[in-house]
């Protein structure tokens, strides 16, 4: 029995062991690109609250490098390029971005549709028009450079063969 509790014992502690490949190694890192991100227009769109299909598209235009793009001519003022999103769960996205040619956003339009609310907002919705459902949203964000930047959802809500068209921003009803 003492055997067995020394044999035990002994390999446990070998399996905790490891091993070390001997000497140094030498590590040769691969140069590292540094692009500037669209900051000023990140922190203008992005909110807690912002749908997730919006947040990776705005994410990806905010992170795009017109200046790598082969038609990319300096003496050009400025370049429109359009991103597209759709997810699986059916929300779609699409901007539209002016980039100057140094690679900064001058202003964009977006437009998501069937975009998952803030909570905020359908509970404001569903304290509002109780029994009423969603039919329809769309999220639109209009940014332009040294401009305050638009956000507003158009909800289509439904009830009993009746409609109504809302206009809703983060903080609630839009008139």
């Amino acid at each position: 029995m003492k055997n067995l509790v020394i044999g035990f014992l002994f390999l446990g502690l070998t399996s905790l062991s490891f091993s070390q490949n001997g000497g140094n190694q030498n590590i040769t890192l691969e140069a590292v690109t540094i692009k500037p991100l669209n900051l000023t227009y990140l922190k203008k769109v992005h909110t807690k609250e912002t749908p997730e299909v919006a947040l990776a598209l705005e994410n990806e235009a905010a992170r795009y490098d017109i200046t790598e793009d082969p038609i990319f001519d300096k003496e050009f003022e400025a370049y429109e390029v359009v991103f597209r999103a759709k997810t699986e769960g059916g929300s779609t996205g699409r901007i539209t971005a002016t980039y100057d040619s140094d690679g900064k956003i001058l202003k964009s339009v977006e437009r998501y549709k069937n975009i998952l609310l803030p909570k905020k907002l359908i509970n404001l919705l569903y304290k509002k028009y109780p029994g009423w459902r969603i039919h329809k949203d769309v999220y639109l964000v209009n940014y332009r450079d040294n401009k305050e930047t638009r956000k507003v959802f158009r909800v289509q809500i439904r009830k009993d063969g009746k409609r109504k068209n809302l206009k809703l921003d983060y903080n609630g009803f839009v008139d």
